[in-house]
């Protein structure tokens, strides 16, 4: 609406209003007044007289019966004072109503057969105390004392209840003349604003045609100045012809000097402002720049009807640094700034893309398990983050351009070169890494040694899943082998892995349908010359073929199958143990052995009772067989569970015993009956005086620390002679007897009598 409509209106008409208005304001406020003055009058009333009453009336009954409650109670308990104190307040309570109601009603009907029965109430009720407290107590008259003064009691209810009534009526009365007077007052109030909106409007609707007009002109022409973003407007030619405010406070932060709003201009504008014309879809566009350390958002108008651009800066620099920050995290490991998993899957993609040959190595940190184990997450994290930084920088120093690190893993690393390097110029990069790695020292002293596992595209892989599972590969052989740091890829490998992976799946068929069978290797007591136990032996017996437990068994712990692999032969040979106990033989010991994994378990103690528990067979017939890596993960446990084993009953004895590391410094803690000599002591002490020495010092140290010693991989006469000649307790080996199945040992143990 236009500015003019006030013009328009009739002045005259507008008067006319405007009195119209002022008479009827008149008339309502009267109405009003009087109104407001009689309903105030009326609520008054109610609330001064009839609201009380109510209260009265209530006040009233409630003493009543208080007052007969305190004449049964003393009844019951005869206990005068309590009933005298409250009888007599309630008496008083009911007293003062009943006047106050006789003030405010008059004598009238009701109020006069209450006062009666108030009073009556009161003669029985002294008659009814004299005789509970006459000796002797009438109380065939007490109880009919009662009844009456109970029925004078309820003879006010209908005269207090007429009272009620008569209160309701006269407040009905009052409500209905206030409601009638409310009802008036809101129909001239009403009306009255009915007749005021109307005029309200007329007039604003002139007003607001005025108002709108000249706020919309004040807002155009104050919006650039008040802008919290720079905005700048040039010419066809580009040359600055304003800027607002904000232009100037950036010019100033960014210390370029005032009025010098051409330096805030994009490089490329030009570019930016011939694709707007060339397009011609639009008259805007927008596109992000950066001018010095800030980023904005320029969003460019072409105005044609002034034949100007305007730019409206917007300062983006918290989003982009954002942006940076997740594009960085996407690309590069937090921990150590490498390039992470994701990029290195990328890097690699993109060199078989281009079918460019390159080598692909996976490096690891040799035994970081037990770095973590012994000095805990924070040390080995500070120590991989310096090992990192440490292989980025022989990495820059080698061969920056064409050899590239990468962090993908807790202790792993991968490393790209982008030329194909054979076995000598790989032999040569690892020495450097590793002399350069070995002769530093790390975190807490700590020496690291690495493992390391090539592959070359093509000829080991198309594709990066290829590639590095024959990496890895490479790298697990390094990591088992005691003598090689690195490996390359070679077909061999390939083919061992592929049948260590169908191994591994025939293997998880085997445990789930029970194709495993156990041999018994007997134990002899050098002394008596009598069988004292058997070693329990896994045997594998797939496609026709024998397989070693010492082929498997490192299988089932790397695929996490020997917990299912060490329960079944732990429950097997319990059960086993079991049937030649039950055939008389009750002393015979069935030594198991405990994979370190398997001990590690949280519920390793529990398994070991429940299988006693399940096959019957008593602890004392059952000898777990562990090495010194059962310390590996948790020492103060492994010491714990060991003890709660011993005090089970269980036999323990430590396997190997001689080729593991801490040896003396644990054997102390742990609580066990027998060292087991390891074979590889055994097998030429005839003819090594080393190891006749390193087996002569074990058997003294059992026998110092009272416990029993068992030799195994005893395979001849003479090698049972010096043992015996040195004290051994116990042999077990192929001279003896080879691993024996169920029937067979039972036979040789027979065939030896007693046990």
């Amino acid at each position: 609406m236009s500015i003019n409509i006030v013009n328009q209106l009739s002045l005259k008409r507008i008067n006319v209003i405007f009195a119209l208005v002022l008479v009827l304001g008149i008339a309502v406020s009267a109405v009003v007044y009087y109104k407001g003055d009689y309903i105030a009058k009326k609520t008054g009333d109610l609330i001064a007289q009839q609201v009380p009453a109510y209260d009265l009336l209530r006040k009233l009954n409630n003493s009543l019966i208080e007052q007969e409650r305190f004449l049964y109670e003393f009844y019951v308990a005869e206990d005068k004072e309590h009933f005298e104190r409250g009888y007599s307040q309630s008496n008083h309570q009911a007293q003062d109503a009943l006047d106050e109601l006789i003030v405010r009603f008059g004598e009238i009907p009701p109020l006069q057969v209450t006062k009666a029965s108030l009073y009556e109430l009161n003669i029985y009720a002294d008659e009814f105390v004299q005789n509970i407290t006459a000796s002797p107590t009438n109380w065939n008259l007490a109880r009919q004392q009662l009844r009456t003064i109970t029925d004078v009691r309820r003879a006010t209810s209908p005269q207090i209840q007429q009272l009620i009534t008569l209160t309701e009526n006269k407040v009905e009365q009052s409500e209905q003349v206030i409601l009638n007077g409310l009802e008036l007052v809101r129909f001239f109030v009403v009306l009255y604003g009915l007749a005021t909106l109307l005029v309200a409007y007329i007039v604003a609707k002139a007003i607001k045609a005025y108002l709108s007009t000249a706020v919309y002109n004040q807002r155009l022409s104050l919006f650039s100045t008040r802008n919290p973003n720079p905005v700048i407007s040039l010419d066809s030619h580009n040359v600055v012809t304003y800027c607002n405010p904000a232009t100037e406070n950036l010019l100033k932060t960014l210390g370029l000097g005032a009025g010098k709003a051409e330096l805030l201009l994009a490089k490329d504008i030009e570019v930016h402002q011939k694709q707007l014309l060339l397009e011609g879809k639009t008259d805007s566009k927008q596109f992000e720049y950066q001018i010095e350390q800030l980023y904005f958002q320029c969003d460019l108008h072409w105005l044609e009807d002034l034949g100007q651009w305007d730019m409206h800066l917007t300062d983006i620099t918290e989003r982009k640094k954002f942006e940076q920050e997740l594009q960085y995290r996407a690309s590069f490991h937090p921990q150590t700034g490498l390039l992470n998993r994701y990029e290195l899957k990328k890097t690699v993609t993109e060199l078989c893309q281009t079918e460019q040959k390159f080598t692909f190595g996976l490096i690891e940190i040799r035994s970081f398990s037990q770095l973590i184990s012994g000095q805990g997450v924070t040390v080995a994290s500070t120590v991989f983050k310096e090992v990192a930084t440490s292989l980025d920088n022989i990495m820059n120093t080698i061969d920056k351009a064409a050899c590239r690190i990468f962090h993908i893993g807790e202790k792993s690393f991968a490393l790209v070169c982008t030329r194909d390097l054979n076995n000598k110029q790989i032999d040569s990069l690892v020495e450097q890494i590793d002399q350069r790695i070995g002769s530093t020292i790390f975190h807490c002293q700590y020496q690291v040694q690495l493992d390391f596992g090539f592959a070359n595209y093509p000829q080991h892989g198309n594709d990066y899943s290829q590639l590095h599972k024959n990496a890895l590969a490479a790298l697990d052989k390094s990591a088992r082998s005691g003598d090689k740091s690195h490996v390359l890829f070679n077909i061999q490998l390939g083919d061992k892995l592929y049948y260590e992976q169908q191994l591994i799946e025939d293997m998880r068929i085997a445990i789930e349908k029970a194709q495993f069978e156990l041999y018994f290797q007997p134990q002899l007591a050098l002394s008596s010359q009598k069988i004292i136990g058997a070693e329990a032996l896994i045997r594998w017996h797939r496609n026709g073929q024998w397989i070693t437990p010492s082929e498997f068994i490192p299988l089932a712990e790397s695929a996490g199958l020997i917990d299912s692999l060490g329960d079944w032969i732990l429950h097997t040979a319990c059960q086993k143990a079991q049937n030649l106990v039950s055939l008389g033989w009750s002393d015979l010991v069935m030594a198991v052995n405990i994979s370190p994994l398997q001990f590690g378990r949280k519920d390793f103690l529990s398994k070991v009772k429940k299988v006693l528990k399940d096959t019957g067979l008593e602890a004392k017939n059952l000898e777990l067989e562990v090495t010194e890596g059962v310390i590996i993960y948790n020492v103060q446990e492994a010491i714990e569970t060991l003890a709660q084993l011993k005090k089970l009953g269980v036999h323990l004895a430590i396997d190997d015993f001689g080729t593991g590391y801490s040896s003396l410094s644990y054997l102390r803690k742990f609580n066990i009956d027998k060292l087991k000599i390891d074979q590889s002591f055994i097998r030429d002490i005839q003819h090594q005086a080393a190891d006749q020495s390193i087996v002569r010092t074990i058997i003294e140290l059992g026998r110092n620390l009272d416990l029993k010693v068992i030799a195994e991989g005893v395979e001849g006469l003479e090698q049972q002679q010096i043992l015996t000649s040195m004290g051994c307790d116990e042999i077990q080996g192929f001279y003896f007897s080879h691993p024996l199945p169920e029937q067979k040992f039972i036979d040789f143990v027979r065939l030896h009598k007693a046990i």
